[in-house]
């Protein structure tokens, strides 16, 4: 048997583990010294191999180890990259900045969803005015005051014309007492003028010719007051009826007036009403036209959420409400029939109250008194 060598001592603990690492450390170093005498082909790094080098002896510089039977075999080491630590690191660089630009881009899309779901409280604020509780309960109330100030001025009409048809009324009146009395007076006139003109006829011995001549004057004077007095009462009752008849006729047409204007401001009233409700549903149609671009925004920033076509839909609508509404108007009503109907106070009737005495007196000419032949006619 022969002799290969000095025999090595028995390995102590830990022992063999230092060397095995000793000796890659020196076949790393000597591999990159290699390394760097290799000649690049065709883009290809070319690296001479190392010798095997047989673990437990003597390591030669440029030798790779190879791994006795029956021991631990050590990963051969390979040529290295000198680009490698930056390539490495452009590599990281480019992944943190391509997640950078994810977040971001996350971020983005998130924030137009929350662009669009802001709108949501004005949206919601658009609908309950378009709703029972909103511009409806205001032109309830408008209306409601046209009608109660309509309704106030038609009852000051009635009441201007009841307190002015009183005073035409009152005129009347005092002007048919006033002509009574002076009829009255007239006539008592007339039976004293008879009675003087009598009594001083007999008393100078006239005939019966003078007494009646003078009876003939008197009844003359009679109707001249008679006819002066009922002059009067006809020019008075006549103003009367004159100024009944414009007042019914003013009141009539005021009356009408005053519907008219309630017509006219109803009308106002409700064009205002369908200007705001197209307004606002035109502005109800830019914010659902607004959000769909929001959802539109942050799926193209591959952020999902919203219903597009939903809100689409609700723009279309919206739009198509507004031009409805601009569409409309009030229809104004005719003037009610009491109004046509309306009469007011009925102007009272001239009349005489002396017509039949008036009627009675003739004067035809007088033949000769029965029995009077002393004078000649």
């Amino acid at each position: 048997m022969s002799d290969r060598g000095p025999k090595k001592k028995p390995y102590k603990a830990g022992e063999r583990k230092a060397e095995i690492l000793a000796q890659t450390a020196a076949n790393t170093r000597a591999t990159g010294s290699t390394n760097r005498g290799s000649t690049p082909t065709g883009g290809v790094t070319q690296t001479r191999a190392a010798a095997p080098t047989i673990l437990g002896a003597p390591t030669t510089v440029g030798v790779a180890p190879v791994a006795v039977p029956g021991q631990a075999r050590v990963p051969t080491n390979r040529p290295t990259d000198p680009n490698a630590a930056a390539n490495a690191a452009a590599a990281k660089a480019a992944a943190s900045a391509a997640a950078e630009a994810a977040a971001a881009q996350q971020r983005a899309g998130q924030s137009y969803l929350d662009r669009a779901k802001n709108l949501e409280p004005q949206i919601a604020a658009l609908k309950y005015a378009l709703g029972d509780q909103g511009f409806k309960v205001a032109l309830d109330q408008n209306l409601a005051d046209l009608l109660a100030a309509h309704e106030a001025g038609i009852g000051l009409l009635k009441e201007g014309h009841s307190a002015r048809a009183q005073t035409f009324l009152k005129s009347g009146e005092d002007t048919e007492k006033a002509t009574a009395q002076q009829a009255g007076t007239s006539f008592e006139n007339l039976v004293r003028e008879r009675q003087d003109t009598l009594a001083g006829l007999l008393q100078h011995g006239a005939g019966e010719t003078d007494a009646l001549r003078s009876m003939v004057m008197a009844a003359r004077q009679f109707r001249d007051n008679e006819a002066e007095g009922n002059r009067a009462y006809f020019d008075t009752m006549r103003s009367v009826s004159s100024g009944l008849t414009d007042l019914n006729t003013d009141t009539k047409a005021a009356f009408q007036n005053a519907h008219l204007g309630l017509e006219s401001e109803k009308d106002r009233v409700w064009q205002n009403y369908y200007d705001r409700r197209s307004d606002t549903f035109t502005q109800l149609g830019n914010l659902y036209g607004q959000q769909g671009d929001y959802y539109i925004q942050a799926a193209e920033n591959k952020v999902t959420g919203g219903d597009q076509a939903g809100v689409s839909k609700s723009a279309e609508q919206a739009y198509m409400d507004a031009a409805k509404e601009s569409a409309k108007s009030y229809t104004q009503q005719g003037v009610p029939q009491w109004m046509q109907e309306w009469k007011g106070i009925e102007a009272p009737q001239a009349r005489q109250s002396n017509t039949d005495l008036a009627a009675a007196v003739q004067f035809e000419p007088l033949g000769k008194a029965e029995g009077a032949t002393l004078r000649g006619w």
